[in-house]
């Protein structure tokens, strides 16, 4: 396998993924993370990765913060990927990027206010990418790999409360929705 290894790192790669992702904030829990993406070479260390992740996480009421639901965020990441030692069996790397993090949520038990009801919204945006993993190659194609990624995301957020003697009152709120992410998966070559 030693000649192939730089034929192996100038492929195409799909990767699938899993994993657990571990909010900053501390009303948030952990949730188990799904995914896939794509690398493409442009050079013998360099690849540009596009990625969608997605995991759901329930909240518990705090204040100022999320009610107890459920929160889902879909990340479509774009970024660089530096591979230190691209022609070895066992290669660490550094990724560097961002994207678009989609999120939502959904309010689940609260006591509710007669004829009245509460709601709230995380509003999607932008967000940061750092991270360092590691890849093992199994065969010419395939190969394994684990990865701890950093996403840097505030988002900001709003709490309606509709009540029928008072009106609409609205509270605009932060949520942050950093998140260590440590993923692990397959990534398959394709071409040459």
């Amino acid at each position: 396998m030693g000649g192939g290894s730089f034929a192996r790192s100038q492929r195409f790669v799909l990767q699938l993924q899993g994993g657990v992702a571990g909010h900053e904030e501390n009303n948030l829990k952990t949730g188990l993370v799904s995914g896939f993406g794509l690398s493409i070479p442009i050079s013998e260390r360099f690849a540009v990765t596009a990625e969608l992740d997605y995991w759901a996480t329930r909240s518990r009421s705090s204040f100022r913060k999320l009610y107890n639901g459920q929160l889902i965020v879909a990340p479509i990441l774009l970024t660089l990927r530096y591979e230190f030692r691209p022609n070895a069996y066992f290669a660490p790397y550094a990724v560097v990027g961002g994207g678009y993090l989609y999120s939502k949520f959904r309010i689940g038990s609260l006591i509710p206010i007669p004829e009245g009801s509460v709601d709230q919204t995380v509003r999607s945006g932008w967000a940061a990418r750092l991270g360092v993993g590691a890849r093992f190659w199994i065969s010419d194609f395939w190969s394994f790999f684990s990865e701890i990624d950093y996403l840097i995301r505030t988002a900001p957020a709003q709490t309606i409360v509709h009540d029928p003697n008072s009106g609409i009152s609205k509270d605009d709120i932060w949520v942050n929705l950093h998140v260590v992410l440590l993923k692990f998966g397959l990534r398959i070559s394709f071409g040459r």
